[in-house]
């Protein structure tokens, strides 16, 4: 009876239904206690694992409560009364454990994906039975046979016993159906668990047959037994990923995958060879035995019937998969290669596969590939390259059906690790045509395709490499910069082709004009450069030479050509960059230009200081107005009959804080190309309408004259910037004359802007006539209301009588046109008697009155009743 309660004391142990019952064999307290705290970790593992995966009251959560049911029940057992003798069968031990066995079957059955299930068909339905029914017959053979023969079990006894077999083999089949309709990620959980639950069968199963053929060695086995099995549980949920865990197919998963598919086979065989075995033992199967045994071979005949119509449809799928992706890669533009381990080609694409001779199958791949490019790619594919991984472009070359070689450009996926491939793939694509191509393109990109001549890249190189020498190593060489003049009117008037026969016809006589050592280049749409060696005044002579064969007619289809051009030339001294020659020889050419066609400059010093200044000037009138250096200059318009003040011209003035004031002709052009002149004229106009109401009127009406440029006519907000500048000071729009270049009469929106100009009561007045293309039509056309003669044309109107017709047909005209004549620049009394003379009405100068600040423009008006004139006393000077 001690016995019994001893093997029944370990029944409170089990977590899963594969031990419903006790383990056999006195166990000491510590054991009970260690064995009792490894349950209580497990549910507490189990529990969290739950969360993790799935969370609700399923799976791992389920089989924790089994097992604190199990452990509740364990202690319910140990409470019942134990009436039954030594070596009897305790089936309310026994039963007082199914309802923990049958939670936890319940709980791996919730593990189980559905879609997966259905997935798996009738296949995986009929390994389960099987294994199902082959573990029956190992229970009865192994379990419930020895428990007969000493003593004989009838009613509930039997059928409790039979019960825990029934429930055994369920879990076992279950965890099975676990790791077979799992994914490859989860098959290592389903194992483990299924290791578990064997090692907790065996144990239960041998702890009844010992106590039934009394094997006293089982008494300590039985508690080591149900600890290694906590352990693989609590290892299982760790292990596992969830149900809906994805991956790519791994050795391991594919051998569990074969397991899972060979060990209901196996069970069966060892369920075979138990039956058969057991007469020989002496004891003979009973009716269930002998029941599951012929249900497992009808299941084995069935499963065969059903694995060979999978395996029929999965060849045939196969199949027609392998056809569709050989036709794919077939005709694949990218050629296919498949190694071993060993880097031999198991399968390579018929774009790869030579014409005749040996193919390319069984061959190691470093041994076809170009002798160059072995070594290469034989560290590449081995992952002993710099970078050590087999990752990466490369590119090898093979021979083609003609034995020519080809270059490949290959990526390789490095599949050795994938079960089902075990190989690295190598997708090539044939480069052979584009490397040809670049090449061509490289040459292309320092050859002018015009010319043939080397273009701007090459003599930037060529001039990098005659500059790489030492800082103090003298050199003889110099860069000349060649500017064509008169290509653009050759464009306009002949057309492209002419202009290219020209270029090249320029191109050979430069040729053939400088020695065999220099290099000419064509570095622009209409200049060349020489990179020259000489010594002495060679180059400025070869400079000259260069112009005369320019200057030559060229023959043409469409006539005869004549161009000019401009030479900048810069002697290539020691310690001098690439950069700093080109930009230097760039410097030449400007000045060369400015002089005119036909003339040769070196650089100076002084060129690159001209443009230094120019630079900083650009970037110091940004926020010049914000740091008050820009001012008003007023110069005085006097009428030329009263010889009083009219009018008043506003200048803009720029006290720079390290030039001092620079001169408007020098700083607007500035503003121009940086784009600033349009404020600087708004800022001019507010500023000036503001101060001309607090100027004193003297006799008259005093008018206001304002510049304005062809930028900001073409900016297209001129009118609304009068507009604004009039309504915030209040001065009357007949006062103010707005001045338009004569340069600016064939801006597309000038007669617009005139004519809204016009109707709001602005005057205006077309400034620096005669200075340019001045055009006597257009004054009919334009609805001016002054004319203002340029400095230029009034310069020798007192001794040239040509100039003076002209100022007289002018002063006639605008007589007949109702239109006033102002003349600029008046600097000598000789000039302003003619004007008299000619009957001009208004004029303004240095004679009369350089341009003064505000104060003292008011002293003038002030002084004398507004009259100015040479000689008058209390005339003012600049101030």
């Amino acid at each position: 009876m001690e016995r019994t309660r001893r093997w029944r004391a370990h029944g409170w142990l089990v977590a899963v239904p594969v031990l419903t019952g006790a383990a056999g064999g006195a166990a000491p307290l510590a054991a009970d206690l260690l064995l009792c705290a490894a349950a209580l970790v497990t549910a507490g593992l189990l529990w969290r694992a739950g969360g993790r995966l799935s969370g609700g009251l399923r799976g791992w959560r389920l089989l924790s409560l089994a097992v604190l049911l199990g452990l509740g029940t364990s202690l319910l057992a140990r409470l019942l009364p134990d009436p039954r003798p030594e070596g009897v069968f305790d089936a309310a031990g026994q039963l007082v454990q199914l309802p923990a066995a049958l939670l936890a079957l319940v709980a791996v059955l919730t593990l189980l994906s559905p879609g997966r299930l259905r997935r798996g068909g009738a296949r995986l339905a009929t390994e389960t039975a099987l294994f199902f029914c082959a573990s029956l017959v190992l229970a009865q053979v192994l379990v419930v046979g020895p428990a007969m023969r000493t003593q004989t079990l009838e009613g509930a006894d039997r059928i409790v016993l039979e019960v825990a077999c029934l429930v055994t083999a369920s879990v076992l089949s279950a965890v099975l159906l676990l790791i077979a309709a799992s994914p490859g990620p989860r098959r290592c959980a389903g194992a483990l668990l299924l290791l578990a639950a064997a090692t907790w069968a065996t144990t239960h199963g041998l702890a009844i047959a010992g106590e039934e053929l009394h094997l006293s060695v089982l008494d300590g086995a039985a508690p080591a037994g149900e600890l290694v099995g906590l352990l693989l549980v609590c290892l299982a949920a760790v292990r596992d990923p969830g149900a809906h865990a994805e991956a790519p197919p791994t050795r391991t998963s594919a051998r569990l995958n074969v397991v899972g598919q060979l060990l209901p086979h196996l069970v069966t065989v060892a369920a075979g060879v138990a039956y058969l075995g057991a007469p020989l033992l002496g004891a003979d199967p009973s009716p269930a035995a002998t029941i599951a045994l012929l249900a497992c071979l009808s299941l084995t005949a069935v499963h065969r019937a059903t694995a060979a119509r999978v395996e029929h449809r999965i060849a045939a799928r196969l199949r027609r998969r392998e056809a569709y992706f050989r036709s794919l890669v077939r005709s694949s533009s990218d050629a296919v290669l498949i190694l071993d381990g060993d880097l031999r080609i198991s399968w390579a694409a018929p774009a790869v596969e030579p014409a005749a001779g040996p193919g390319l199958r069984g061959r190691l791949l470093p041994h076809v590939v170009h002798p160059e490019d072995a070594a290469e790619v034989t560290a590449w594919l081995t992952g002993e390259g710099a970078d050590g991984d087999v990752i990466g472009l490369r590119c090898f070359r093979l021979a083609d059906r003609t034995g020519a070689w080809r270059v490949f450009e290959a990526g390789v996926s490095d599949l050795r690790a994938d079960a089902d491939v075990a190989a690295l793939v190598l997708a090539c694509r044939d480069v052979t045509a584009r490397l040809d191509r670049e090449h061509e393109l490289r040459s292309l990109a320092f050859v002018d395709p015009l010319t043939g001549l080397p273009n701007r890249a090459a003599q930037r190189l060529a001039l990098a490499g005659l500059l790489a020498g030492a800082d103090d190593a003298p050199t003889d060489a110099a860069l000349l910069l060649v500017e064509l003049h008169g290509l653009r009117e050759a464009l306009e008037n002949a057309g492209s082709e002419v202009v290219e026969t020209t270029l090249t016809e320029v191109a050979r006589r430069l040729r053939a004009t400088v020695r065999g050592e220099d290099q000419v280049a064509r570095v622009g749409t209409e200049l060349f450069s020489v990179l020259a060696h000489g010594t002495g005044d060679e180059h400025d002579r070869l400079a000259d030479r260069c112009l005369a064969v320019i200057e030559e007619p060229i023959a043409t289809d469409a006539g005869i050509v004549d161009l000019s051009g401009a030479v900048g030339l810069v002697s290539l001294e020691p310690g001098l960059t690439e950069g700093e020659a080109v930009d230097r020889a760039e410097l030449a050419v400007v000045d060369a230009r400015s002089a005119g066609s036909g003339s040769v400059r070196r650089y100076r010093a002084e060129l690159s200081a001209a443009r230094d200044r120019r630079e900083q000037l650009r970037e110091d009138l940004v926020g010049a107005r914000e740091r008050g250096e820009l001012a008003l200059a007023w110069q005085p318009i006097v009428a030329l009959d009263d010889q009083r003040v009219t009018g008043v011209e506003a200048l803009l003035r720029w006290q720079h804080p390290l030039y001092g004031e620079v001169p408007p002709e020098e700083f607007l052009p500035v503003a121009e190309r940086a784009g600033l002149v349009v404020d600087l004229q708004r800022w001019v106009l507010r500023e000036a309408t503001a101060a001309a109401l607090t100027l004193p009127r003297g006799g008259g009406v005093l008018k206001l004259a304002v510049n304005v440029s062809a930028a900001h006519l073409a900016a297209g907000t001129l009118v609304g910037d009068v507009t604004t500048a009039l309504r915030d000071s209040g001065l009357p729009p007949e006062r103010l004359v707005v001045e338009i270049a004569e340069s600016t009469l064939e801006v597309e929106a000038l007669a617009d802007d005139v004519a809204a100009l016009r109707l709001m009561g602005v005057r205006l007045a077309l400034d620096d006539f005669g200075s340019g293309r001045s055009s006597l039509p257009a004054l009919g056309r334009l609805p001016v209301d002054i004319i203002k003669l340029d400095r230029s044309l009034l310069s020798r109107v007192d001794r040239d009588p040509y100039s003076r017709a002209v100022c007289q047909a002018v002063v006639t005209l605008a007589a007949t046109l109702g239109v006033d004549v102002v003349a600029e620049g008046v600097e000598t009394t000789s000039q302003l008697t003619v004007l008299r003379s000619l009957g001009c009405g208004y004029a303004q100068g240095f004679l009369l009155s350089r341009p003064v600040g505000l104060a003292g423009l008011v002293q003038l008006l002030e002084s004398d009743t507004g009259r100015l004139w040479p000689g008058l006393t209390g005339r003012v000077g600049a101030s």
